[in-house]
């Protein structure tokens, strides 16, 4: 375990071995929750969480929103809203 001090500004370094180990650099995100009341846990964010997160949508989404955006252009025309 390694202990560490709180600055004024309430900012705390992970020691080296620990940003090595975890493999923690400069620019990195890091998730902090709290556990059994008092713990703290520092977990390197993962940088690949939202890499994929359409899984959830339909498989003709591009055609929803396409016909939606079609549809709103032609509203805009009726209303002469359009230049």
């Amino acid at each position: 375990m390694a202990s560490v001090t709180v600055t004024r500004h309430s900012q705390v370094t992970i020691p080296k071995e620990i940003r090595e180990i975890v493999g923690i650099s400069e620019g990195d995100q890091v998730n902090m929750k709290v556990v059994e009341g008092n713990k703290i846990v520092i977990e390197k964010a993962d940088a690949e969480v939202w890499s994929d997160c359409t899984d959830f949508l339909p498989e003709d989404f591009e055609k929803i929103v396409s016909a939606t955006r079609l549809d709103s252009i032609n509203r805009f025309k009726r209303l002469g809203l359009t230049p």
